[in-house]
């Protein structure tokens, strides 16, 4: 009797836990997407790992990404992206060849529409509030989203941002494929000021250049 009773007690410990969590999550991961929604641009530098724990490989390279609405211009792994909104231009500077491509659906993930790292999670994942801790001397919230949407490539999403100024920290995708993909933001700058420019190619300024054109 008294082990059921001690049972009950962490039970309802247990829901009122969950209850209050629940909603917490739902509400700050809202407010982490408000705040980059309302952001005109935005620009970071990062670290990018592929991570396959089976496998035992873990492959981190550094990568710099500028964004303005649906713009962006993306510098990793000896590539560099630029999308001005309707053409898509991926330069890969050993080879000196540019693939030129007008996507209809950005959708393939972080490489294919890196803007996506910086909206609506309120209304493509689940949520659940894991906890508020201090790094590196920065309080943060973490949370685990799980995709609406269930083809995505993806499982499971974990987001760590700031509690005060809700920029991004971290963010980790747990694929279907067993690799994982970190995000580390080093350096996050919130509305710079951008010129259009930044997010076009131009090939004729690369003597010898391939071009792949796929429109």
């Amino acid at each position: 009797m008294k082990k059921l009773g001690l049972f009950l007690v962490s039970f309802c410990f247990s829901l009122a836990i969950f209850s209050q969590s629940a909603p917490l999550g739902k509400d700050v991961v809202n407010s982490f997407s408000v705040k980059m929604q309302n952001l005109t641009s935005l620009s970071a530098k990062f670290t990018f790992t592929l991570e396959n724990l089976k496998e035992k490989i873990t492959d981190t390279h550094e990568g710099d990404i500028v964004v303005k609405g649906k713009k962006y211009n993306l510098e990793l792994m000896g590539m560099e992206a630029y999308f001005d909104g309707k053409t898509k231009w991926q330069y890969v500077k050993e080879a000196n060849e540019v693939t030129i491509s007008e996507p209809t659906s950005l959708d393939g993930g972080f490489m294919e529409d890196p803007t996506k790292l910086f909206k609506d999670y309120e209304k493509n994942f689940k949520s659940k509030f894991i906890g508020e801790k201090v790094e590196k001397g920065r309080f943060i919230y973490e949370l685990e989203l799980y995709p609406i949407d269930l083809k995505t490539p993806y499982s499971k999403l974990n987001l760590k941002f700031d509690k005060k100024t809700l920029e991004p920290v971290q963010i980790k995708y747990q694929g279907k494929d067993g690799n994982n993909y970190i995000i580390k933001v080093k350096v996050f700058r919130s509305n710079v000021p951008v010129r259009d420019e930044r997010f076009t190619f131009e090939p004729k300024k690369h003597k010898g250049i391939e071009i792949v054109d796929m429109r």
